[in-house]
């Protein structure tokens, strides 16, 4: 079966599936580089590195203090990686990037459930993977690469269990063999994704269930036993989590968390987590950053984030919304209305919520992005190949020769040597293979052209921060250091003076080289000797007047990660961010 481009030429599924394996592949480029792409990153891969060298799988600890923020699971998974490939940074990207990869199977799924046809589920998958964030977050791997794998089969199950027969509870063993499969995996899935990211990821899991409720008129089901059961075994599955967090917390009223005592992690996990951030209220808020809180930031953020197929999304909103006027045939066809108003309000009630937020990150959108490309796949396996004017194509034809454009005037500006020459020669291939196309038929180029853009653009991104930003990662190449320069004494202490670099806990391999943070000067002076110091330059000259006498090692500048992007075009810019780090050694 082939999937129908304008009438004019087919891509067969063989041909999707390639570009699907393509995209992943080039993603995975992203597992080669060591270096982390946030400061939250190399912060969860602490922790999870101090659950294997601890071996405690409950207590979450960072920098020697109790730690009360995001759940558990994620870092149970990677703390499972380390134990399989070592402490390092693919052992840390690699379970995120998988579940991402399990989203796309899902979207899929999903896709593949809702209509009925494998090449719009194809489609969607494509879409998925392609997708700018999506692709950027598999690889900078925070709570959201796992809800991926986690929110979308959820959603597919649910969907599945739903079709079921309503007679409980012997609807399970006499009625439909796989009503068990789907509520077992529905409320595992679902579990996942609360000791992932908390409760209110139930609002995009079943938003658009509820809102077929509405439409079919079945409000019993929020009574019915049936989904009385889901719900029951949903929050049976969390129980890990609920008793990590009473042992840690709820059984220690004596922690000190967030300057206070008698602090209960069950409260904290169902109410502070949640509506504290919704509400910008909680023990922990987004600070007085005025980009936060504005109603309007998931919107701009939004068009970025879905590229390239941005204008693919607002198209097939346009049709779809079109489709439901009176004189329209969608009228009359009730299953195709019914996908339509399951995928509009699994993405709405989200996407307002997070406007509403005065907690605010752009990430926050990745978990809306499937329905969105399942919606696009739709419109273009049904209704783009009614088209007769091209120009949207045409547009889609015109951003892949923009982004590739930006990428070549980017990498002259940053890169020198191999970098420069290796993205030159990727971008000048792609450029007259879009020159060699140029004549084939419009939908294709509109697919095909602004992927290999996309895929192009994440190399460059992923070579900036493995090759530029590795020489101002202060972790990385203080660690660097001390393992090439094996004359130093190795059995010594690694202090971190003012530092509150993440990356220089998880970078340091030694055994033998102790890590702690220290801010009291005076108990610097009753550290065994000899230790090692990374500290500011500025505050180094603090320590001068005491009995501390310090030898510098080595001196690098170091622009925190946040600051990069954003310091890397402007050379004044980069200087004001840029902070002078000395490792010094005290004999």
């Amino acid at each position: 079966m082939k999937i129908k481009l304008l009438g004019e030429k087919s891509l067969t599924n063989k041909q999707v599936r390639f570009f699907i394996i393509f995209s992943i592949c080039i993603n995975a480029i992203g597992l080669l580089y060591p270096i982390l792409g946030s400061n939250d990153a190399y912060f969860y891969s602490v922790i999870a590195k101090h659950i294997v060298q601890s071996n405690d799988w409950i207590n979450l600890t960072f920098a020697s203090q109790d730690w009360l923020d995001k759940p558990h699971f994620p870092f149970w998974i990677t703390a499972v990686s380390y134990k399989i490939f070592g402490i390092n940074s693919f052992a840390y990207m690699l379970p995120g990037f998988l579940f991402n990869l399990i989203g796309a199977a899902y979207t899929y799924l999903l896709a593949k459930h809702l209509f009925q046809s494998k090449e719009i589920g194809l489609f969607a998958c494509l879409l998925y993977i392609t997708t700018l964030r999506l692709m950027l977050s598999s690889i900078d791997v925070r709570a959201e690469a796992f809800l991926m794998g986690e929110i979308i089969p959820a959603c597919y199950y649910w969907l599945l269990y739903n079709d079921c027969p309503d007679q409980a509870p012997h609807f399970i063993i006499h009625r439909h063999n796989h009503a068990l499969k789907y509520l077992f995996l529905g409320a595992l899935f679902t579990a996942l994704a609360i000791m992932t990211k908390g409760i209110f990821v139930l609002i995009t899991i079943t938003s658009g269930l509820i809102a077929l409720w509405v439409y079919n008129k079945k409000l019993a089901n929020f009574i019915s036993k049936k989904w009385l059961l889901a719900l029951g075994l949903s929050l049976i599955f969390i129980l890990p989590e609920l008793i990590s967090l009473i042992i840690q917390f709820d059984l220690h009223p004596e922690l000190v968390v967030f300057g206070q005592t008698h602090v209960s992690g069950i409260k904290f996990f169902f109410w502070d987590s949640q509506f504290g951030r919704f509400f910008n209220t909680g023990p922990i808020t987004s600070g007085t950053n005025a980009t936060y809180g504005h109603y309007l930031f998931f919107l701009h953020t939004f068009l970025w984030a879905f590229l390239p197929w941005i204008l693919f999304f607002i198209v097939a909103v346009f049709y779809a919304m079109k489709s439901f006027n009176v004189s329209s045939e969608i009228l009359e066809n009730k299953p195709l209305k019914t996908n339509y108003i399951y995928l509009f309000w699994s993405f709405i009630p989200t996407f307002i919520l997070f406007s509403l937020t005065k907690f605010q990150l752009d990430h926050y959108t990745n978990i809306i992005l499937p329905f969105a490309a399942i919606l696009c796949a739709e419109w273009i396996h049904n209704k783009a190949t009614r088209l007769t004017r091209h120009f949207i194509f045409t547009i889609q034809n015109y951003l892949a020769i923009l982004i590739i454009s930006l990428v070549v005037l980017l990498s002259i500006l940053v890169f020198d040597g191999v970098e420069l020459i290796i993205m030159l020669s990727i971008s000048a291939g792609v450029l007259i293979m879009f020159a060699l196309l140029i004549r084939n038929y419009p939908l294709t180029k509109a697919i095909v052209f602004p992927l290999i853009a996309i895929n192009v653009a994440f190399v460059f991104v992923m070579s900036v921060n493995g090759t530029i930003y590795a020489k101002y990662d202060v972790g990385y190449q203080i660690n660097n250091y001390l393992k090439n320069h094996k004359e130093l004494p190795q059995d010594a202490m690694l202090i971190d003076y003012g530092i509150n670099a993440a990356s220089l806990e998880f970078w340091n391999h030694n055994p033998t080289l102790h890590y702690e943070r220290i801010s009291d000067t005076q108990k610097l002076l009753t550290l065994p000797r000899p230790f090692y110091l990374v500290i500011e330059n500025s505050t180094l000259q603090k320590l001068k007047n005491t009995q501390l006498t310090p030898k510098v090692l080595y001196t690098m500048g170091w622009v925190r990660q946040e600051k990069f992007m954003s310091s890397l075009f402007n050379s004044e810019r980069k200087r004001q961010n840029m902070q002078q780090v000395l490792l010094v050694q005290f004999n």
